[in-house]
């Protein structure tokens, strides 16, 4: 990603993949956190006399958060304050970096916001434990003194989806091994398959 396009995800609807690696239009990050303030608001009531109207703190902290931020660093680059909206700050940035170090620098600064506020926005759903399910690795199926389950898949995307399965993988807790890819399909019809029965001697 560069500091262009982690900006046009910040700021205007864009393309993403879905599940079945389709892709589809989204919302801008910062539009999606701006709804995030005021959860399941409909309009009706004032906080006075009316409904009360719900306030995300953690969404308030953030965006000011990047907006502090974001002013702080226009200051540094150009020694401007910035007058106007958030959005058309952030659009200025890939135009008004002075040099290269200030948009690579700009480029890594801007990635953090996108990965805070989509963690934020969608937190990560935890792995999968495959309970039962012995790791081809060590050979363990649980571990430690609490008795873990060894193996977990990770099938989520970022914004909390089912991903595709070539994006899957799963990893050992004992010994830290991994499969991803083909090895993830290739080891769940593993797991599904009888063991073969071995006939006694007469």
């Amino acid at each position: 990603m560069t500091l262009r396009d982690n900006v046009h995800r910040l700021v205007n609807e864009h393309l993403k993949l879905g599940p079945t690696g389709k892709p589809h239009m989204v919302s801008a990050l910062l539009a999606e956190l701006r709804d995030a303030v005021t959860p399941g608001n409909s309009g009706a009531g004032d906080g006075a006399g009316g409904l009360p109207i719900p306030i995300n703190p953690d969404a308030v902290e953030m965006l000011a958060r990047v907006e502090r931020e974001l002013k702080s660093e226009y200051w540094e680059m150009l020694a401007i304050v910035w007058p106007a909206s958030l959005e058309e700050l952030l659009l200025q940035l890939p135009s008004g970096a002075p040099d290269a170090a200030w948009e690579a620098y700009l480029d890594h600064v801007t990635l953090d916001w996108v990965d805070k506020i989509t963690t934020f926005l969608w937190p990560v759903k935890p792995r999968r434990k495959l309970f039962g399910k012995t790791c081809p690795s060590c050979s363990q199926a649980v571990h430690g003194e609490d008795r873990a389950v060894c193996l977990t898949l990770g099938c989520w995307d970022t914004e909390g989806e089912l991903a595709k399965i070539g994006d899957w993988n799963i990893r050992c807790e004992a010994c830290e091994a991994a499969w991803s890819g083909n090895e993830v399909a290739w080891l769940l019809r593993a797991f599904d398959t009888p063991e073969p029965k071995v006939a006694l001697p007469s």
